[in-house]
């Protein structure tokens, strides 16, 4: 029990990083694009398939034509409950009104988060956006995108008022290590009831990125949000090693 207690602590402990138990995940540093750990399947294009970019040793997966399945990965194991997903992305060249990049669940048409230059104005600013239904943002206030410079995309999706379907995304720019872990202080949380129940495969659809903008990711990650059960046990696990050490030092 005590060799059990501390097995399950470690693994607790290194899956509450990010409030949640990584399922899948992909730094595209491997010898194929999209496959790392996690996947039922290596990474694929209904079209042309994204290239791997190597910027000084680190690769990452760029984007340069558009199709609403630009890439996707079907999960190792389906997903109903919340789930996190995070990645890293930059881009080059200069944004033009509504030049998409968007991370999806479950459907190209379910809840979405990433990039939507918003430059109608005549200036781009608060150019991501997250939702769970439907073509608009909302928008991340103060998201003022450079070109060049990497920023950390973190999503939270998750049914609220015991709905069946997933109906809250909470999203998050360069995200805290706090805000990571307590999933509180959003930049902006969508709204509204999605169809999707549970999502088995997440993908990119990429609008309007052509020879003047490409738009790349890297670190993805695909996190389960534990159950109440699990965090019991991550209590009862630092309760054995609290023992196991007071057990020690007697």
């Amino acid at each position: 029990m005590k060799k059990f207690t501390l097995l399950a602590a470690s693994f607790l402990i290194a899956s509450s990083a990010n409030a949640g138990i990584v399922v899948a995940h992909d730094n595209f540093d491997g010898t194929s694009a999209g496959f790392s750990a996690g996947w039922a399947t290596d990474i694929t294009s209904a079209k042309n398939k994204p290239s791997l970019t190597n910027t000084d040793g680190n690769k990452s997966l760029t984007f340069g034509s558009n199709n609403d399945r630009a890439a996707y990965w079907k999960l190792a194991e389906t997903q109903s409950g919340g789930i996190i997903v995070d990645f890293s992305f930059s881009y080059t060249g200069t944004l033009g009104n509504n030049d998409f990049m968007g991370l999806w669940l479950g459907d190209k048409d379910g809840p979405s988060i990433g990039l939507k230059s918003n430059c109608g104005n005549g200036s781009c600013t608060n150019d991501l956006y997250v939702r769970t239904v439907g073509t608009d943002g909302p928008w991340l206030l103060g998201s003022d995108l450079v070109a060049g410079q990497s920023y950390h995309l973190l999503g939270y999706l998750s049914k609220t008022d015991d709905s069946e379907f997933y109906n809250s995304f909470a999203a998050w720019m360069n995200p805290t290590a706090y805000e990571m872990t307590s999933l509180t202080g959003a930049d902006k949380v969508a709204t509204g009831a999605s169809k999707i129940k549970s999502v088995s495969e997440i993908g990119i659809r990429t609008v309007n990125i052509d020879n003047k903008v490409k738009v790349s990711i890297d670190n993805l990650r695909v996190s389960e949000v534990p159950e109440p059960a699990s965090l019991s046990l991550f209590g009862l696990a630092l309760a054995g090693l609290g023992l196991a050490s007071r057990r020690k030092r007697g």
